[in-house]
């Protein structure tokens, strides 16, 4: 192993029988026998040994199970004309060729070279694109990471461009949805955009999400020689194939599926797969001057309601909603100009010197600075008694700030403009659901539900709920419903989607509950 170079291919499961000394297989994809390990062997070494694992940890170890473990392999699927066929490991005794709708599993970490064969107008001829697989997906419960393939698209014009002697990269990434675009997406239709350079198409997939895979295609014929080095033994699960040994080899690039974390503070998750709509993000909710509502962002819920004569706000639960999917950044690399041989013209000469040196004596300059920081006791903003039978703590905004400049010491008193507590100090409790549970695909329908309860002992009147839905979600036009009259709006919001809202007169005694729902699609 290179120095300062630390390998790890697939990701370790759980050994079933739980044997001492048993090698643990890759998740799902091997017998014991092919155990994932770290680095190369050495020859005749044997399969690192390690200690039986915990029974109650067996099944979150599993990728899409519970705990986020990435996942061993990158499915992908060619988005090809009708009738091209797609061949693995071209040129070396383990070639298989398969139908273009096939899924492959590939091991992220690895360079790959494919075949593509039965070109349309093109018969006789074959391309071989090449595809480096730098990411890979992080199961959340319930998703199977084979039922998301990374989209490797090469359409009719492609193909004709690349024959007449361009070069095209597409970079594969998964979408942040907090930087979505806010359109529909299918699997099987992914966007392209278009990009000048390979590095600026590599840095606009990091900027906006995580980076999967880089595919380059050109009119180039690779002999066996150069196709053998991207044929890897154990990388690529093919397809009708259930399990798959370990690599012959270790990964040649690094590959990313969680980044490293503070110690301390924890891992925090990779968010790219899911996205959360629900609750109150950024900007706290609050009833401003004249009782408007202020700090609605996209993915919050509020409900505005008046008791005691003054005019407050809740919000709902948060949701998460698993739709992983695939964005792709272009770029063309075409052929132009001309090339031209000329010979030397015979021009030979000898320059002196054209350096200048000159030697300036060292400046010193060295002050003291005063410090320029403040150091001071901030008191607790924070409030802690017994209200009835809950107990309160805290607030979104504290409750004195203090400033202090020189030997001036200002004070303001801050009201907070929210308290949330369960189940009396706030006299609504709302909850936001969305059906069918589980991952989702582009393209699915869901039914969301929001439904509201007056746990306190107060009467409330003059509901509003109001739902301002992620770019990810579009709402399907006369889906809302309500089980109480009601003056509903559906208003476009500032990342492409809309707000839903109803205006519910009339008051909710205590004990009383209501509901509104509506449909939207998954982009």
């Amino acid at each position: 192993m290179k120095a300062r170079t630390l390998t790890l291919l697939g990701a370790l499961a759980i050994s079933q029988s739980g044997a001492p000394g048993q090698p643990l297989p890759v998740p799902s994809q091997g017998p014991p026998a092919g155990v994932a390990r770290i680095g190369p062997m050495s020859p005749g070494a044997l399969p690192t040994q390690l200690p039986p694992p915990r029974p109650d940890l067996a099944a979150l170890m599993q990728p899409g199970m519970g705990a986020p473990i990435p996942a061993p392999l990158v499915a992908t699927k060619f988005l090809v004309p009708k009738d091209v066929r797609v061949t693995a490991f071209p040129g070396t005794p383990m070639s298989r060729m398969y139908d273009a709708t096939s899924v492959f599993g590939l091991r992220p970490g690895y360079i790959y070279r494919f075949e593509l064969s039965n070109l349309p107008f093109y018969p006789g001829k074959s391309i071989y694109p090449e595809i480096e697989v730098r990411g890979t997906l992080v199961p959340r419960p319930g998703m199977k990471y084979m039922d998301y393939p990374i989209p490797v698209t090469l359409s009719v014009a492609d193909i004709e461009k690349v024959m007449s002697g361009a070069v095209i990269t597409k970079v594969i990434y998964l979408e942040d949805p907090d930087k979505a675009l806010p359109a529909e997406v299918r699997p099987n239709a992914p966007v392209e955009l278009p990009d000048g350079t390979d590095q600026v198409a590599i840095k606009a997939a990091i900027d906006n999400g995580r980076l999967m895979a880089i595919v380059r295609v050109g009119n180039l014929k690779p002999t066996a020689e150069q196709l053998k080095p991207f044929a890897v033994d154990g990388t690529i699960l093919l397809p009708g194939e259930k399990y798959l040994k370990a690599p012959a080899m270790p990964p040649m690039l690094p590959f990313l599926a969680c980044p490293l974390y503070d110690p301390i503070l924890g891992p925090k998750g990779p968010k790219e797969e899911c996205f959360v709509d629900g609750g109150d993000k950024e900007d706290p909710l609050g009833i401003g001057p004249f009782g408007r509502l202020g700090g609605l962002n996209p993915t919050d819920v509020s409900v505005e309601y008046t008791t005691g004569g003054q005019r407050k706000v809740t919000t709902s639960n948060v949701v998460c909603i698993c739709a992983p999917r695939f964005m792709i950044r272009r770029v063309e690399l075409l052929p132009s100009g001309f090339d031209i041989r000329l010979a030397l013209a015979g021009n030979v000469g000898a320059l002196g010197t054209g350096a200048l040196k000159d030697r300036a004596a060292p400046m010193v300059d060295i002050a003291l600075t005063r410090p320029g920081a403040v150091q001071g006791n901030v008191r607790p903003s924070a409030y802690i008694g017994k209200v009835g039978l809950a107990f309160y703590l805290g607030s979104n905004r504290p409750l004195v700030v203090g400033q202090v400049e020189g030997v001036k010491v200002t004070g303001a008193l801050v009201e907070p403009e929210q308290l949330t507590a369960f189940p009396t100090l706030c006299p609504l409790l709302v909850t936001k659901t969305v059906d069918p549970p589980g991952p989702k695909e582009p393209g699915e329908i869901v039914t969301i539900t929001i439904k509201y309860s007056n746990t306190g002992a107060k009467a409330v009147s003059d509901l509003v709920v109001s739902d301002s839905l992620s770019a990810r979600l579009e709402y399907i036009p006369g889906s809302a419903q309500t089980d109480r009259p009601a003056n509903f709006t559906a208003s476009e919001n500032e990342v492409g989607s809309v707000v839903v809202r109803w205006e519910l007169p009339g008051i909710l005694l205590p004990g009383q509950t209501g509901t509104v729902k509506f449909k939207a699609k998954v982009r």
